[in-house]
């Protein structure tokens, strides 16, 4: 195997992991600690991440994946993860090739636009296919697009670095220097 195939699975590797805080500190940290507030979808910060960033088709399974683990830590059912989600990214997808901004002030514009879609989707889409849809909330669904928002820039900031850090052939190329035969 080679080492570019190894960096690869090592990074989907962390990215899943990190999927996996991400959605245990919005379901059980958050709203222990800051309950009045509604808690931010770092999770979904990181789908849009990926959405903008990675390769369309591999995105879209591995989407399809992370929706699939999403439905261990939500109440979300799994027809209303996917649907959802392939709704957002699809839309983002048509955004993406239309405007023409790049780093952390693209990844704001598209984390409100795509909180905004998500949620309007989820209302939407429930109404459709559930039989018990959710309810509207029209408060909480706009604080949360509003703290998705908020936190956009610091995510935008980790998920950068660990994209770099996990796949920069720079990085993982480097051998410790020697001076006088020891390494340092």
């Amino acid at each position: 195997m080679s080492s570019i195939r190894l960096r690869f699975y090592f990074k989907i590797f962390i990215f899943t992991m990190v999927f996996f805080v991400l959605c245990s500190f919005q379901t059980s940290f958050w709203p222990n600690v800051i309950p009045w507030v509604p808690s931010p979808q770092l999770w979904l910060l990181m789908i849009f991440f990926i959405s903008l960033r990675w390769t369309p088709l591999f995105t879209i399974f591995y989407i399809y994946f992370l929706g699939f683990c999403l439905t261990r830590f939500s109440q979300i059912p799994l027809k209303m993860a996917w649907t959802t989600l392939l709704v957002t990214f699809g839309l983002l997808s048509v955004f993406k090739d239309r405007v023409r901004l790049s780093g952390a002030l693209s990844f704001s514009f598209f984390t409100l636009l795509g909180s905004i879609v998500f949620e309007f989707c989820y209302v939407g889409l429930s109404r459709i296919i559930e039989a018990n849809p959710t309810s509207m909330l029209f408060l909480e669904r706009s604080v949360q697009i509003l703290v998705n928002f908020i936190f956009s820039y610091v995510a935008y900031t980790f998920f950068e670095w660990l994209d770099q850090f996990f796949y920069n052939e720079n990085i993982w190329s480097k051998t410790p220097e020697k001076s006088d035969g020891v390494e340092q």
